[in-house]
């Protein structure tokens, strides 16, 4: 009975991946969490946070296209290699802010150019090589066991700066991030290089067809605001960050168990089921956001955690499934990295409109958490076929 809940016919290069990803998920997992809390106590305002990210995903967005191109003419693994040591570079020069201004324009840099190499070769590398019969349990797998080293990973990263400081946390999670090269080096990536139109890249945002689904994705505009304010808010009810880690890692802990019968369910439900699955969790999501407004004490922030972690993993399993589905039936690149700029552009909107909230309502996290609930119901647009290449 269990098996029917496991993707059993993964390729070698989606189980590659699988083994890439659960060593860097540990990596930055460990401090994820951290990391807008470590701009907060270093004396950013929320404010200066967002413009932090704005500089970001503005440069990601410019910059993506380009990535998609390195990956189509060197192969989607040697994109993912190159992003190894942006993301280090990144960590050091995050810890380096301290001691000098022109690091945190060196931090911002590493993470565009880490981003650039690593999400579009990453999904297109996932889209090419698995099977659309086992699409939903792959990705719901894949998060199941990127989730189980989650639980662990802020535990380990709060133990670490607690006892051991920022330095030591930036150092062993940058030779994890090296380590998760190692799965990808045992077969050699057989590809053959492909063109890709950098300004097409663009123009696709805007075909018509296109256009109900670029909605639908800005609906991840929320996720911008649930790894750079949520993770502040939670120190300011917590402080210590050890306790912070134990939360966060209980809340994943919960969830985890149920993404094996939502990766289920998305292959065993028909194409217009996966939309309806897809519906329901972006409302269930969005309720979850007004909850976090009444998240005043530790025990309330888990419980509202726990159930947004749960109503987001029921839209994310049948979303990437069908994008990946559609990616293998049509141009694989061409689709990801659609899905990748309407992203951005979502996280970009989210910036922007909760800078003008904080104009008004200065660091207020609630006018916040009502940006991302409202953005969240934007998932529930996205249908079956999410990219139509012309």
């Amino acid at each position: 009975m269990f098996k029917n809940f496991v993707a059993a016919k993964l390729s070698r290069q989606v189980s590659e991946l699988f083994a890439s990803n659960l060593i860097i998920t540990l990596a930055t997992a460990m401090v994820a969490i951290f990391e807008p809390i470590y701009l907060y106590v270093q004396g950013f305002s929320l404010v200066q946070i967002l413009y932090f990210f704005l500089a970001v995903y503005a440069a990601y967005f410019l910059l993506l296209p380009l990535g998609a191109k390195f990956a189509r003419n060197f192969g989607y693994e040697k994109a993912m290699y190159l992003a190894s040591p942006f993301l280090i570079g990144y960590y050091a020069f995050l810890y380096l802010i301290p001691t000098g201004q022109e690091f945190i324009y060196l931090a911002i840099a590493a993470l565009v150019l880490q981003k650039m190499f690593y999400w579009p070769a990453y999904h297109a590398d996932f889209a090419r090589f698995g099977r659309s019969d086992e699409r939903g349990r792959e990705v719901g797998n894949l998060l199941l066991i990127t989730s189980l080293v989650a639980i662990v990973a802020p535990l380990i990263g709060g133990l670490v700066v607690e006892n051991w400081g920022w330095a030591t946390l930036f150092v062993a999670v940058s030779i994890l991030i090296l380590a998760s090269n190692l799965p990808m080096v045992t077969t050699p990536e057989k590809f053959k290089p492909k063109p890709f139109s950098y300004w097409h890249a663009y123009r696709r945002l805007f075909y018509a067809e296109n256009r109900r689904n670029f909605f639908g994705f800005l609906g991840f505009g929320e996720e911008l605001i649930v790894l750079v304010i949520w993770p502040v808010f939670i120190y300011t009810i917590v402080s210590d960050f050890l306790s912070i880690g134990s939360l966060v890692a209980g809340a994943t802990l919960v969830t985890t168990l149920v993404l094996l019968y939502v990766g289920r369910m998305t292959d065993s439900s028909a194409k217009t089921s996966r939309r309806s699955l897809l519906k329901i969790g972006s409302i269930f999501y969005a309720a979850a956001w007004w909850l976090r407004l009444l998240a005043l004490t530790p025990l309330a922030v888990f419980l509202v955690d726990t159930l947004s972690r749960i109503t987001k993993n029921v839209i994310i399993v049948p979303m990437m499934a069908m994008t990946y589905d559609h990616a293998g039936e049509t141009s694989v690149m061409k689709t990801v990295v659609f899905f990748e700029m309407s992203l951005v552009v979502g996280k970009i909107l989210a910036i922007l409109i909760s800078l003008v909230a904080l104009e008004f309502l200065p660091n207020s996290f609630a006018a916040m958490f009502v940006i991302a609930a409202l953005m969240a119901l934007l998932y529930s647009l996205v249908k079956y076929e999410p990219v139509k290449v012309r």
